[in-house]
């Protein structure tokens, strides 16, 4: 058997946990790292799935928050509409796993040990932190993550908001109203964690949105979901 047979062999997938919002530098300096310890042959990808999410905003030409220069940008574009309305679209990626980073290698003592101690790398899923070294995630595990973002991971949210009538020259005050409340579960029903159920432990009727409480890899993290993308199972 080959080397290069046998790399191939031992390789699996580990995922890190990171500092949200950090994830693309810290797995530069993870790279960085590995190639300056010369641990190249032990790391083969290490990558985060992300999603584009596309948000589509409506403006009469009256509305106090409608920019005076509608001006198109890298991630904005703005669409004349008929009877003096304005539609604003902004693209943005989003990392669809806050806080992991999938990382494909051997597991080796001295490279766990590098990358653990590298800033922003918080630890590995799977490891008890009394020295045993993480369980790696199944290929299959993997692959049902890796087939969710293989589509077009585009959610488009038409904002639809109902506006609170305001005195002349005030401005004008926007508000969401739901069913829900803290303590339901509820299954996400659309976007990048849906088919998953948390349970809400915080609404935000001035966004439109609930903070769910979801378990993924073995770890709970908090995610704000659209109220239109939630579903009672109460």
């Amino acid at each position: 058997m080959s080397n290069n047979e046998n790399i191939e062999q031992n390789l699996q997938w580990f995922i890190i946990t990171a500092i949200g919002g950090k994830e693309d530098s810290i797995i530069d300096a993870l790279r960085e790292k590995i190639h300056n310890f010369n641990y190249d042959e032990y790391v083969r990808t290490i990558r985060v799935f992300k999603d584009k999410i596309v948000k589509e905003e409506i403006f009469d030409k009256t509305d106090q928050a409608l920019p005076k220069n509608l001006k198109n940008t890298k991630n904005v574009t703005w669409q004349t509409l008929p009877n003096g309305k304005y539609k604003k679209v902004k693209i943005k990626i989003v990392n669809k796993f806050p806080g992991y980073v999938f990382i494909n290698m051997i597991m080796n003592p001295e490279v766990w040990y590098a990358i653990r101690n590298t800033p922003g790398v918080l630890g590995f899923v799977g490891s008890s932190g009394r020295g045993a070294m993480p369980i790696p995630i199944t290929i299959e595990e993997y692959r049902a993550v890796e087939n969710q973002t293989s589509a077009p991971s585009t959610t488009s949210t038409s904002v639809n908001e109902t506006a609170i009538p305001a005195a002349p020259q005030e401005e004008v005050k926007k508000i969401y109203t739901t069913n829900l409340q803290v303590g339901n579960t509820v299954e996400i029903t659309s976007g990048s964690f849906a088919g998953l159920s948390g349970v809400i432990k915080h609404l935000d009727n001035t966004k439109g949105q609930a903070g769910i409480e979801l378990e993924m890899f073995g770890r709970i993290t908090i995610v704000d979901i659209k109220y239109n993308e939630l579903k009672s199972n109460d």
